[in-house]
C-alpha cells in the first residue's frame, strides 16, 4: 500500500515505523502537495499543520485508512472520511497507551508558571534591558491558590495532580459527571469561574465547548486571573481575551492553541498573535504541547501498530 507521512523521517524518531505497513513517502507537505498527489495513497498519517476537509478527501480516491498520531480531530473532517468509506485511526484508539504521554499536561503547567511569574518580562530583563533589577515585575505563588480545570479527562487529571503537588485548590468542571473523583471538588462553570486564580483549558473541542471562552464567560471570572489553553483555540472567542486582558480581569495567559492555525505552519490569524508582539502578558506557543522527542517516539510507532492491527484484522475477517 502507499501511504503518504506527513513528517519528515530525517527530523522525527521511530516515524521509520511505518515502513512495515507500506511504501511510504515521508513529506512535510502544503495544501498544494496534498490536492495534487492524495489521489496517489491508500494510507496517510497527516500532520497537523494544514486541515484534511472535504475537498481534499474528495480528492482522496483511493484513501482506505487515515491515522492520525494526535488525540484531537478538529484538523480532520471525520464526517466526510465516514461518508467516502475512510476508516479513522487516532490514538484515542489505545487509551492506556496515551494516558502514559505527558508532554501535552507538562507544557499546560510550564505555561501556567510562566503566566503566574511574569517569565516573558523577567527574560526581557537580562536579555533586552542588560538589568538585574526584578521588584517592579514580581509575579505570584501558585500555593494556596484555586486551579479551575475545564475537560477533567485524561490530560485535565494530569494538570489537577500537579496542582495539588503545588498545594493549590483544585476545582474542575466537565460535562460528564462520571470523571469526577476525590482528587478536585466538582462545580460548575459559574462557580469555576467564580473562583480560580488559574483557569486551564483541557477539554475536547465540540460544539458544546466552542466559543465557550467568551465575554460573559470573562465577565464571571475572578479579578486577575490567569488562563491556559492547551486544547484547542476554538474554545475562546480571541476578542473577549482581550477585551479582558485590556480591563484587567484578565492578568495573562497562556496558549500552546489558536484559532485559525491549521494553515500550512503559518502563523495563525488570530488577533492574540498579532497582540502578543507587543503584550507581554501574552504567552503564545506554536501547538507544541505533544511535541517531544520522548512523546514522538512513542506515538508513531502506536499509530503504525494501530495501522497493521487494521489491516491484519480486515484481511482475517
Amino acid at each position: 500500500m502507499k501511504v503518504l507521512v506527513g513528517f519528515s523521517d530525517q527530523e522525527y524518531p521511530n516515524v521509520e515505523k511505518f515502513d512495515a505497513v507500506g511504501n511510504c513517502t515521508f513529506v512535510r507537505y502544503d495544501r498544494d502537495y496534498l490536492l495534487e498527489n492524495i489521489d496517489k495513497y491508500e494510507i496517510l498519517v497527516p500532520h497537523l499543520f494544514e486541515e484534511v476537509d472535504s475537498e481534499v478527501i474528495t480528492r482522496a480516491t483511493n484513501l482506505k485508512i487515515l491515522a492520525t498520531p494526535s488525540t484531537g480531530k478538529d484538523h480532520i473532517d471525520t464526517d466526510a472520511l465516514a461518508a467516502n468509506g475512510i476508516h479513522f485511526i487516532s490514538l484515542n484508539d489505545d487509551r492506556s497507551f496515551i494516558n502514559e504521554i505527558t508532554s501535552t499536561a507538562e507544557m499546560n503547567w510550564l505555561l501556567i508558571l510562566a503566566c503566574m511569574r511574569n517569565l516573558r518580562d523577567l527574560m526581557d530583563r537580562v536579555q533586552v534591558n542588560k538589568s538585574w533589577v526584578n521588584t517592579d515585575i514580581r509575579g505570584f505563588e501558585l500555593n494556596n491558590k484555586t486551579l479551575g480545570v475545564i475537560g477533567y479527562g485524561r490530560l485535565g487529571k494530569m494538570v489537577a495532580r500537579f496542582g495539588k503537588c503545588f498545594g493549590m485548590r483544585v476545582l474542575a468542571y466537565d460535562i460528564d459527571d462520571s470523571q469526577y473523583d476525590a482528587e478536585v471538588e466538582a462545580v460548575d462553570l459559574e462557580v469555576l469561574y467564580n473562583e480560580s486564580d488559574v483557569i486551564s483549558l483541557n477539554a475536547k473541542l465540540n460544539p458544546t465547548s466552542a466559543n465557550m471562552i467568551d465575554a460573559s464567560a470573562v465577565a464571571n471570572m475572578k479579578e486577575g486571573v490567569v488562563v491556559v489553553n492547551t486544547a484547542r483555540g476554538g474554545m475562546v472567542d480571541s476578542s473577549a481575551i482581550i477585551d479582558g486582558l485590556d480591563s484587567g480581569k484578565i492578568a495573562a495567559i497562556g496558549f500552546d492553541v489558536c484559532n485559525e492555525e491549521y494553515e500550512s505552519a503559518q502563523l495563525p490569524r488570530d488577533p492574540l498573535v498579532e497582540r502578543s508582539f507587543t503584550d507581554n502578558r501574552i504567552i503564545i506557543t506554536p501547538h507544541a504541547g505533544g511535541s517531544t522527542l520522548d512523546a514522538h517516539g512513542k506515538v508513531f510507532g502506536k499509530v503504525a501498530e494501530l495501522i497493521g492491527n487494521y489491516l491484519s484484522d480486515r484481511e482475517a475477517g
